[in-house]
């Protein structure tokens, strides 16, 4: 009966070990696969993925912009991208700017506000918008993140078509989780 016991014990262990070492094993090739690369402008510095590039972007303000390679059409813009971008308060505090930003937004009828609220940029207070709009005729996804420093509203911004929002959102989680502001 002991024997019967001890066997079945040490098979439980066995297939325990094999599990847990595929599981370990799975969950290092798939980060282990991505070559990160990194950049540093105005204070901020990005580490980012392989697979993710420059892009050209959008906004006049844009101090950096990634998207996903794969994503950046003919004209150099990524349909998946994220920008970050700075801009001068010009006398207003920090939240009034933002809030002003997103009420000029809300003039836009494709405009629509999904979440709002208070997060922590590292060590910095930030304020985070979640909202989607259309872009000829396309639904699309953002993801806000604003912080200050020295005076200056800086903001990460992640855009991607709705329907690729969610399955690249990790890399403007990383992103954001890992950026250095100096």
């Amino acid at each position: 009966m002991k024997n019967k016991i001890s066997i079945g014990i040490i098979s439980i262990i066995f297939v325990l070990f094999i599990v847990l070492s595929v599981s370990t094993i799975n969950a290092e090739s798939s980060s282990g696969n991505d070559t990160m690369l990194s950049t540093s402008k105005d204070g901020i510095v990005i580490n980012y993925p392989s697979d993710w590039g420059y892009s050209k972007a959008s906004s006049n303000t844009s101090i950096m912009a990634f998207s996903k390679l794969d994503s950046i059409d003919s004209s150099g813009i990524g349909q998946v991208n994220i920008n970050i971008e700075k801009k001068s308060l010009g006398g207003s505090d920090f939240k009034t700017f933002v809030d002003k930003m997103y009420k000029s937004l809300q003039k836009d009828k494709s405009f629509k506000l999904i979440s709002s609220g208070d997060v922590m940029v590292q060590d910095i207070q930030g304020l985070e918008y979640v909202y989607t709009s259309s872009e000829l005729g396309g639904q699309r996804q953002h993801k806000a993140v604003w912080f200050e420093k020295n005076n200056q509203a800086y903001v990460l911004l992640y855009s991607a078509p709705a329907d690729q929002f969610e399955s690249n959102l990790y890399i403007f989680e990383y992103i954001l989780e890992n950026m250095e502001i100096t």
